[in-house]
């Protein structure tokens, strides 16, 4: 008898294009998935070793019939590993960006995101009609004062702004130079985790954190932690009344986006009277078509479309932006992340007409 020739291997094809399109729209759902990963801590639970799902499930108090079936789609995701067999779940390539703590960990924006800005995104077919961001439409209010209502959210908000810090604007942190630079003010500096971090490597550098009230409130245990708080001060206030005078330097890790250009142009306004003649400013921002990944600033550009009346500006929307303040854009340093340092130089006021 002649054997049977073995089934044809088929050749690996690129997905149809309405295939690749259903996982885009199916975004919205891996997303609110890995919000309950993050909440229920699996990565956590996953730094020792692997788990069976029983194990994780009863430690997170959910039921392993769903929690398995949560988990198989973010193992396909690159997130978790799923052994089928043993039942056994383990951390994936991407698990680690889920640890509290971690490396490169976003947890705190898996939460915050999901807890602030996923509902309001049903509403961006409006925003298209009538300019107003979807979460002002969706909250009563314009975010950031949504925001500060609430002490629970305000420290998710700076948690997530923390993540951000360590990996997304990691490298453009890195960047920022202060060769001459004796007193720094860092501009909606959180909790002063940017200042700290520049603290550090410039033994000699003084400076301020400068946030509303309600946001530096956590500055002060973190620079204490960090031992600068002997060199590093804290301020609270609103950046759109007056900052800060005096420094020689005044760093905005990505605040201006979060603004329109009239709002962008106040902000600049108030630090140009505070700063001594010939100030350096320093701003660490995406820039449309620039960065390592380009695409990180046109997501941004639709975050900022959805929550804010901010946006992402180009090169040519910088120098635009900063002359309108007086200020001479110096250049722009591309870095090995999304992020750029805007260089820019304080110049006498112009005569306006």
């Amino acid at each position: 008898m002649i054997p049977s020739a073995p089934d044809p291997v088929p050749t690996p094809t690129a997905p149809a294009p309405a295939v690749s399109m259903l996982r885009l729209l199916g975004g919205f759902q891996v997303s609110q998935a890995l919000y309950v990963a993050a909440r229920a801590r699996i990565a956590d639970r996953l730094a020792d070793g692997p788990r069976t799902v029983a194990e994780l499930a009863e430690a997170a108090d959910l039921r392993p019939e769903l929690l398995r079936r949560l988990l198989r789609t973010l193992a396909a995701e690159g997130v978790f590993g799923y052994d089928e067999p043993q039942d056994r779940v383990t951390l994936g390539p991407l698990g680690h960006t889920l640890r509290t703590g971690a490396p490169g960990s976003v947890r705190n924006v898996a939460l915050m995101w999901m807890e602030t800005h996923y509902r309001p995104f049903a509403g961006l077919w409006q925003t298209l009609h009538d300019g107003i961001p979807a979460a002002q439409a969706e909250l009563g209010m314009p975010f950031f004062d949504w925001l500060g209502k609430d002490p629970a959210r305000i420290a998710t908000f700076s948690g997530a702004m923390g993540d951000m810090m360590r990996t997304v604007r990691a490298d453009a942190l890195a960047a920022v130079r202060l060769d001459g630079v004796r007193t720094l003010v860092d501009i909606g500096g959180a909790d002063g985790t940017a200042l700290a971090e520049l603290a550090l490597r410039e033994p000699r550098l003084r400076g301020t954190v400068f946030d509303l009230p309600h946001v530096v409130a956590a500055a002060p245990a973190l620079l204490r932690d960090r031992g600068v708080a002997d060199r590093i001060t804290t301020e609270g206030g609103d950046f759109f009344t007056a900052v800060p005078a005096g420094a020689d330097c005044y760093l905005a890790c990505f605040v201006l986006h979060d603004w329109n250009d009239a709002q962008a142009l106040r902000i600049l306004g108030r630090v140009h009277e505070a700063a001594a003649p010939d100030a350096r400013l320093l701003l660490v921002e995406t820039v449309v078509g620039e960065g390592t990944p380009p695409e990180v600033a046109t997501l941004l550009d639709l975050t900022m479309l959805g929550m804010l009346d901010g946006r992402e500006r180009t090169r040519d929307d910088w120098r635009t932006l900063l002359a309108d303040a007086d200020f001479r854009l110096d250049r722009v340093l591309a870095t090995g992340g999304p992020m750029c340092v805007v260089e820019a130089t304080r110049m006498p006021r112009t005569a306006r007409v």
